[in-house]
Protein backbone atom coordinates (compact mmCIF):
# COMPACT_ATOMS: atom_id res chain seq x y z
CA UNK A 1 0.00 0.00 0.00
CA UNK A 2 1.49 3.33 -1.27
CA UNK A 3 0.74 6.60 0.85
CA UNK A 4 -0.04 8.34 -2.28
CA UNK A 5 0.65 8.78 -6.46
CA UNK A 6 1.78 11.86 -7.75
CA UNK A 7 1.53 12.22 -11.44
CA UNK A 8 4.42 14.54 -13.06
CA UNK A 9 3.82 15.81 -16.43
CA UNK A 10 3.02 15.81 -19.38
CA UNK A 11 3.87 19.80 -18.53
CA UNK A 12 6.24 19.96 -15.80
CA UNK A 13 9.41 22.73 -15.32
CA UNK A 14 11.38 19.21 -14.50
CA UNK A 15 10.99 18.08 -17.66
CA UNK A 16 12.48 19.32 -21.09
CA UNK A 17 9.55 17.61 -22.82
CA UNK A 18 5.62 16.86 -22.55
CA UNK A 19 6.18 13.00 -20.90
CA UNK A 20 3.93 11.70 -17.54
CA UNK A 21 5.43 9.97 -14.86
CA UNK A 22 3.41 8.80 -12.09
CA UNK A 23 5.20 7.55 -8.69
CA UNK A 24 3.80 5.93 -6.15
CA UNK A 25 5.38 7.12 -2.52
CA UNK A 26 6.11 5.46 0.21
CA UNK A 27 7.02 8.96 2.22
CA UNK A 28 9.54 10.62 -0.13
CA UNK A 29 10.67 7.27 -1.46
CA UNK A 30 9.77 5.85 -4.98
CA UNK A 31 7.85 2.53 -4.83
CA UNK A 32 6.35 2.35 -7.90
CA UNK A 33 6.83 3.97 -11.63
CA UNK A 34 4.49 4.14 -14.37
CA UNK A 35 5.47 6.63 -17.09
CA UNK A 36 2.99 7.62 -20.36
CA UNK A 37 4.42 8.78 -23.69
CA UNK A 38 2.72 10.22 -26.58
CA UNK A 39 2.51 13.93 -26.46
CA UNK A 40 5.15 14.63 -29.45
CA UNK A 41 4.41 12.14 -32.00
CA UNK A 42 4.74 13.12 -35.34
CA UNK A 43 4.60 10.51 -37.51
CA UNK A 44 7.26 10.97 -38.92
CA UNK A 45 7.94 7.50 -40.52
CA UNK A 46 4.37 7.44 -41.81
CA UNK A 47 5.00 10.97 -43.60
CA UNK A 48 8.04 9.63 -45.14
CA UNK A 49 6.16 6.69 -47.23
CA UNK A 50 5.65 7.87 -51.14
CA UNK A 51 7.84 10.94 -50.42
CA UNK A 52 10.43 11.14 -53.17
CA UNK A 53 14.47 10.74 -52.06
CA UNK A 54 15.00 14.49 -51.96
CA UNK A 55 12.09 15.45 -50.13
CA UNK A 56 12.42 13.01 -47.72
CA UNK A 57 15.84 14.51 -46.80
CA UNK A 58 13.97 17.20 -45.88
CA UNK A 59 11.11 15.63 -43.44
CA UNK A 60 14.44 13.20 -42.16
CA UNK A 61 16.50 16.89 -40.83
CA UNK A 62 13.63 17.72 -38.93
CA UNK A 63 12.93 14.81 -36.83
CA UNK A 64 14.88 16.38 -34.28
CA UNK A 65 16.56 19.97 -34.00
CA UNK A 66 19.72 19.12 -31.93
CA UNK A 67 20.26 16.29 -34.17
CA UNK A 68 19.58 17.54 -37.34
CA UNK A 69 23.22 16.64 -38.62
CA UNK A 70 23.14 12.81 -37.84
CA UNK A 71 19.61 12.39 -39.25
CA UNK A 72 20.73 13.79 -42.56
CA UNK A 73 23.95 11.90 -42.31
CA UNK A 74 22.25 8.63 -41.41
CA UNK A 75 19.53 8.81 -43.83
CA UNK A 76 21.96 9.81 -46.96
CA UNK A 77 24.52 7.23 -45.47
CA UNK A 78 21.15 4.33 -46.17
CA UNK A 79 20.38 5.86 -49.97
CA UNK A 80 24.08 5.93 -50.69
CA UNK A 81 24.16 2.17 -49.57
CA UNK A 82 21.24 1.36 -52.11
CA UNK A 83 23.05 2.95 -55.06
CA UNK A 84 26.62 1.55 -53.90
CA UNK A 85 27.88 5.40 -54.01
CA UNK A 86 31.51 6.21 -53.09
CA UNK A 87 31.73 9.70 -51.84
CA UNK A 88 34.06 11.92 -52.45
CA UNK A 89 36.74 12.45 -50.04
CA UNK A 90 36.12 16.04 -49.34
CA UNK A 91 32.33 15.35 -49.06
CA UNK A 92 33.57 13.14 -46.22
CA UNK A 93 35.57 15.29 -44.67
CA UNK A 94 32.83 18.29 -44.75
CA UNK A 95 30.10 15.47 -43.06
CA UNK A 96 32.78 14.35 -40.30
CA UNK A 97 32.95 18.03 -39.22
CA UNK A 98 29.73 19.16 -39.16
CA UNK A 99 28.81 15.45 -37.23
CA UNK A 100 31.28 16.51 -34.75
CA UNK A 101 30.18 20.44 -34.38
CA UNK A 102 26.95 18.95 -33.81
CA UNK A 103 28.06 16.31 -30.98
CA UNK A 104 29.77 19.62 -29.08
CA UNK A 105 26.91 21.28 -29.53
CA UNK A 106 24.07 18.78 -28.14
CA UNK A 107 26.56 17.76 -25.09
CA UNK A 108 27.13 21.76 -24.16
CA UNK A 109 23.56 22.18 -24.27
CA UNK A 110 22.99 19.47 -22.16
CA UNK A 111 25.45 20.07 -19.60
CA UNK A 112 23.54 23.53 -18.95
CA UNK A 113 20.22 21.50 -18.56
CA UNK A 114 21.83 18.81 -16.44
CA UNK A 115 23.17 22.36 -14.12
CA UNK A 116 19.67 23.65 -14.44
CA UNK A 117 18.00 20.21 -13.13
CA UNK A 118 20.76 20.22 -9.87
CA UNK A 119 20.20 24.22 -9.25
CA UNK A 120 23.32 25.09 -10.73
CA UNK A 121 21.94 28.18 -12.34
CA UNK A 122 25.79 29.59 -12.60
CA UNK A 123 27.26 26.73 -14.41
CA UNK A 124 23.68 26.54 -16.42
CA UNK A 125 24.22 30.03 -18.28
CA UNK A 126 28.46 29.21 -18.39
CA UNK A 127 27.63 26.38 -20.38
CA UNK A 128 24.90 27.87 -22.86
CA UNK A 129 27.55 30.98 -23.20
CA UNK A 130 29.81 28.63 -24.32
CA UNK A 131 27.23 26.91 -26.87
CA UNK A 132 26.89 30.03 -28.56
CA UNK A 133 30.66 29.63 -29.69
CA UNK A 134 29.32 26.57 -31.70
CA UNK A 135 26.18 28.07 -33.00
CA UNK A 136 28.12 31.00 -34.24
CA UNK A 137 30.70 28.44 -36.48
CA UNK A 138 27.17 26.86 -37.54
CA UNK A 139 25.46 29.77 -39.10
CA UNK A 140 29.10 30.92 -40.62
CA UNK A 141 28.97 27.50 -42.60
CA UNK A 142 25.38 27.00 -42.82
CA UNK A 143 23.79 30.24 -42.69
CA UNK A 144 21.37 28.35 -39.70
CA UNK A 145 22.52 28.34 -36.32
CA UNK A 146 19.96 25.13 -35.54
CA UNK A 147 18.70 23.70 -38.47
CA UNK A 148 21.13 23.59 -41.38
CA UNK A 149 19.85 21.53 -44.33
CA UNK A 150 23.43 20.83 -45.05
CA UNK A 151 23.45 17.20 -46.92
CA UNK A 152 22.29 16.27 -50.40
CA UNK A 153 22.32 12.91 -52.07
CA UNK A 154 26.02 12.35 -53.00
CA UNK A 155 27.38 15.93 -52.17
CA UNK A 156 26.47 18.36 -49.42
CA UNK A 157 24.79 21.45 -50.08
CA UNK A 158 28.41 24.00 -49.77
CA UNK A 159 31.82 23.93 -49.92
CA UNK A 160 34.24 24.00 -47.01
CA UNK A 161 35.61 27.80 -47.36
CA UNK A 162 39.59 28.19 -46.57
CA UNK A 163 38.39 31.42 -45.06
CA UNK A 164 36.59 30.14 -42.39
CA UNK A 165 39.22 28.18 -40.90
CA UNK A 166 40.26 30.52 -38.54
CA UNK A 167 37.04 31.46 -37.25
CA UNK A 168 36.46 27.74 -36.56
CA UNK A 169 39.79 27.37 -34.45
CA UNK A 170 39.28 30.54 -32.88
CA UNK A 171 35.91 29.59 -31.57
CA UNK A 172 37.06 26.02 -30.72
CA UNK A 173 39.77 27.16 -28.63
CA UNK A 174 38.36 29.06 -26.58
CA UNK A 175 35.70 26.46 -25.80
CA UNK A 176 38.44 23.85 -25.22
CA UNK A 177 39.95 25.50 -22.62
CA UNK A 178 36.50 26.62 -20.75
CA UNK A 179 35.87 23.00 -20.82
CA UNK A 180 38.97 22.03 -19.83
CA UNK A 181 38.93 24.43 -17.05
CA UNK A 182 35.51 23.28 -15.75
CA UNK A 183 36.21 19.45 -16.07
CA UNK A 184 38.10 19.43 -12.87
CA UNK A 185 35.65 21.74 -10.64
CA UNK A 186 32.71 19.53 -11.80
CA UNK A 187 34.28 15.91 -10.55
CA UNK A 188 34.88 17.76 -6.83
CA UNK A 189 32.48 20.20 -6.60
CA UNK A 190 30.06 19.39 -3.49
CA UNK A 191 27.08 20.66 -4.97
CA UNK A 192 27.80 18.54 -8.15
CA UNK A 193 28.78 15.73 -6.57
CA UNK A 194 25.83 15.62 -4.27
CA UNK A 195 23.73 15.55 -6.55
CA UNK A 196 25.33 13.33 -9.59
CA UNK A 197 27.13 10.92 -7.84
CA UNK A 198 25.48 7.59 -6.74
CA UNK A 199 22.05 8.64 -8.12
CA UNK A 200 20.46 6.74 -11.42
CA UNK A 201 23.40 4.05 -11.25
CA UNK A 202 23.17 1.49 -13.81
CA UNK A 203 25.45 -1.17 -13.84
CA UNK A 204 27.55 -2.62 -17.21
CA UNK A 205 25.27 -6.13 -16.79
CA UNK A 206 21.69 -3.47 -16.57
CA UNK A 207 22.90 -1.60 -19.40
CA UNK A 208 23.90 -4.55 -21.93
CA UNK A 209 20.37 -6.10 -20.58
CA UNK A 210 18.66 -3.14 -21.94
CA UNK A 211 20.73 -2.14 -24.83
CA UNK A 212 21.54 1.27 -24.02
CA UNK A 213 23.93 3.18 -26.41
CA UNK A 214 25.71 5.90 -26.53
CA UNK A 215 27.43 8.06 -23.77
CA UNK A 216 25.08 6.62 -21.61
CA UNK A 217 25.52 2.77 -22.56
CA UNK A 218 29.84 4.28 -21.99
CA UNK A 219 29.17 5.61 -19.17
CA UNK A 220 28.68 2.51 -17.43
CA UNK A 221 31.78 0.57 -19.11
CA UNK A 222 30.12 -0.45 -22.45
CA UNK A 223 32.49 0.54 -26.11
CA UNK A 224 29.17 1.39 -28.22
CA UNK A 225 31.04 4.00 -30.35
CA UNK A 226 29.70 3.58 -34.15
CA UNK A 227 32.42 5.94 -34.64
CA UNK A 228 34.88 3.04 -34.10
CA UNK A 229 32.75 -0.35 -34.82
CA UNK A 230 31.46 0.69 -38.15
CA UNK A 231 32.55 4.19 -39.35
CA UNK A 232 30.27 6.37 -41.12
CA UNK A 233 31.69 7.04 -44.49
CA UNK A 234 34.69 5.24 -44.00
CA UNK A 235 36.47 8.53 -42.76
CA UNK A 236 36.53 8.53 -38.82
CA UNK A 237 39.73 5.55 -39.18
CA UNK A 238 41.89 8.68 -40.48
CA UNK A 239 41.29 9.99 -36.83
CA UNK A 240 43.48 9.73 -33.53
CA UNK A 241 40.75 9.95 -30.66
CA UNK A 242 39.59 8.14 -27.83
CA UNK A 243 36.37 6.20 -26.93
CA UNK A 244 35.53 7.70 -23.73
CA UNK A 245 34.03 4.93 -21.43
CA UNK A 246 33.43 5.82 -17.28
CA UNK A 247 32.69 2.60 -15.15
CA UNK A 248 30.60 4.19 -11.82
CA UNK A 249 27.43 3.53 -14.62
CA UNK A 250 25.79 6.88 -12.06
CA UNK A 251 24.60 10.28 -13.07
CA UNK A 252 28.04 11.70 -12.66
CA UNK A 253 29.75 9.03 -14.52
CA UNK A 254 27.65 9.94 -17.75
CA UNK A 255 28.04 13.57 -17.75
CA UNK A 256 31.65 13.34 -17.38
CA UNK A 257 31.71 11.44 -20.63
CA UNK A 258 29.81 13.50 -22.25
CA UNK A 259 32.38 16.33 -21.15
CA UNK A 260 35.35 14.38 -22.18
CA UNK A 261 33.76 13.68 -25.77
CA UNK A 262 33.82 17.63 -26.24
CA UNK A 263 37.21 17.54 -26.31
CA UNK A 264 37.47 14.47 -28.44
CA UNK A 265 35.47 16.09 -30.84
CA UNK A 266 37.32 19.26 -30.97
CA UNK A 267 40.49 16.87 -31.43
CA UNK A 268 39.06 15.27 -34.62
CA UNK A 269 37.95 18.82 -35.89
CA UNK A 270 41.38 20.19 -35.78
CA UNK A 271 42.52 16.79 -37.41
CA UNK A 272 39.89 17.17 -40.34
CA UNK A 273 40.83 21.32 -41.03
CA UNK A 274 44.62 20.21 -41.40
CA UNK A 275 43.99 17.09 -44.03
CA UNK A 276 40.95 18.51 -45.56
CA UNK A 277 40.78 18.38 -49.50
CA UNK A 278 40.88 21.37 -51.74
CA UNK A 279 39.31 19.49 -54.17
CA UNK A 280 35.53 21.28 -54.78
CA UNK A 281 32.55 18.84 -53.92
CA UNK A 282 30.56 17.01 -56.88
CA UNK A 283 27.78 19.25 -58.30
CA UNK A 284 24.35 18.21 -56.92
CA UNK A 285 22.52 16.38 -59.32
CA UNK A 286 18.43 14.72 -59.08
CA UNK A 287 19.51 11.11 -58.77
CA UNK A 288 17.09 7.80 -59.14
CA UNK A 289 16.36 5.46 -56.73
CA UNK A 290 16.52 1.90 -57.87
CA UNK A 291 14.18 -0.23 -55.89
CA UNK A 292 15.62 -2.08 -53.39
CA UNK A 293 16.49 -1.73 -49.50
CA UNK A 294 19.29 -0.76 -47.02
CA UNK A 295 20.29 0.47 -43.67
CA UNK A 296 22.85 3.29 -42.32
CA UNK A 297 24.06 4.13 -38.70
CA UNK A 298 25.80 6.85 -37.15
CA UNK A 299 26.73 7.98 -33.93
CA UNK A 300 24.72 11.04 -32.90
CA UNK A 301 25.21 12.93 -30.05
CA UNK A 302 23.27 10.63 -27.79
CA UNK A 303 24.26 7.62 -29.35
CA UNK A 304 23.53 4.92 -32.35
CA UNK A 305 21.16 6.52 -34.82
CA UNK A 306 20.04 3.87 -37.55
CA UNK A 307 17.85 3.81 -40.07
CA UNK A 308 15.77 1.46 -42.68
CA UNK A 309 14.71 2.80 -45.71
CA UNK A 310 12.78 0.63 -48.93
CA UNK A 311 12.52 2.01 -52.05
CA UNK A 312 9.97 1.47 -54.72
CA UNK A 313 9.59 3.68 -57.92
CA UNK A 314 11.85 6.40 -56.59
CA UNK A 315 9.99 6.92 -53.48
CA UNK A 316 10.03 5.22 -49.91
CA UNK A 317 7.91 2.54 -49.52
CA UNK A 318 9.24 1.60 -46.04
CA UNK A 319 11.32 4.05 -43.47
CA UNK A 320 12.03 3.04 -40.00
CA UNK A 321 13.88 5.21 -37.75
CA UNK A 322 15.66 3.81 -34.67
CA UNK A 323 16.91 6.68 -32.66
CA UNK A 324 19.17 6.38 -29.32
CA UNK A 325 16.04 8.04 -26.88
CA UNK A 326 14.22 4.50 -27.93
CA UNK A 327 17.26 2.16 -26.69
CA UNK A 328 18.21 4.14 -23.81
CA UNK A 329 15.09 5.64 -22.32
CA UNK A 330 13.04 1.98 -20.76
CA UNK A 331 15.72 2.02 -17.74
CA UNK A 332 13.93 4.69 -16.32
CA UNK A 333 11.22 2.58 -14.56
CA UNK A 334 14.16 0.80 -12.79
CA UNK A 335 16.61 3.48 -12.06
CA UNK A 336 14.05 5.93 -10.14
CA UNK A 337 12.74 2.77 -7.93
CA UNK A 338 14.01 3.76 -4.55
CA UNK A 339 14.95 6.81 -4.88
CA UNK A 340 13.99 10.29 -3.40
CA UNK A 341 10.97 12.00 -5.46
CA UNK A 342 13.50 15.08 -5.80
CA UNK A 343 16.36 12.68 -7.81
CA UNK A 344 13.51 12.51 -10.81
CA UNK A 345 14.86 15.31 -12.93
CA UNK A 346 18.22 14.62 -12.41
CA UNK A 347 17.92 10.63 -13.10
CA UNK A 348 15.86 11.30 -16.29
CA UNK A 349 18.07 14.27 -17.25
CA UNK A 350 21.15 12.28 -16.95
CA UNK A 351 20.16 10.34 -19.56
CA UNK A 352 19.88 13.11 -21.81
CA UNK A 353 16.42 12.14 -23.61
CA UNK A 354 14.82 13.82 -26.74
CA UNK A 355 11.28 12.37 -26.42
CA UNK A 356 10.71 14.11 -30.24
CA UNK A 357 13.28 11.73 -31.34
CA UNK A 358 11.91 9.00 -29.64
CA UNK A 359 8.27 8.42 -29.97
CA UNK A 360 6.82 5.72 -32.84
CA UNK A 361 3.45 3.98 -32.82
CA UNK A 362 2.77 0.28 -33.53
CA UNK A 363 0.41 -1.70 -32.22
CA UNK A 364 0.16 -5.66 -32.63
CA UNK A 365 -2.66 -7.43 -30.91
CA UNK A 366 -3.11 -10.62 -31.24
CA UNK A 367 -0.22 -11.22 -33.83
CA UNK A 368 -1.95 -8.39 -36.21
CA UNK A 369 -0.64 -5.07 -36.31
CA UNK A 370 -3.51 -2.12 -35.99
CA UNK A 371 -3.78 0.61 -38.18
CA UNK A 372 -5.37 3.58 -35.95
CA UNK A 373 -5.84 7.48 -36.74
CA UNK A 374 -5.02 9.72 -33.75
CA UNK A 375 -8.63 10.09 -32.50
CA UNK A 376 -9.00 5.96 -32.36
CA UNK A 377 -5.23 6.31 -30.68
CA UNK A 378 -6.36 8.03 -28.25
CA UNK A 379 -9.60 6.92 -27.54
CA UNK A 380 -8.08 3.00 -27.05
CA UNK A 381 -4.78 3.56 -25.64
CA UNK A 382 -4.60 6.98 -23.85
CA UNK A 383 -6.27 6.64 -20.44
CA UNK A 384 -4.46 3.20 -19.59
CA UNK A 385 -1.55 2.25 -17.47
Amino acid sequence: MHDYIIPIGPQHPALKEPMCIRVALDGNYIQDVNIRMGYTHKGIEKILEGKNPDSALYIAQRVCGICSSAHENAYCRTVENILKFKLSEKVKFIRALMMELERIHSHVLWLGLISHDIGYETLFMYFWREREKVIDIFEKLTGGRVHHNFNKIKTVRYDFDLKDKAFILKNLESLEKRVEYYLPDIKKDNVIVSRLRNVGIITREEAKRYCLVGPNARGSGISCDIRKIDPPFGIYKEFEFDEIIEDEGDSLARTIVRIKEVLESIKIIKQILKIMPKKPIPKFSLVQIPDGESVGRVEAPRGELFYFLKFKNNKIERAKIRTPTFASFKIVEKILLNREIGDIPVIVGSLDPCFSCLERVMVVKNGKTEILNEEQFRRKYACTK
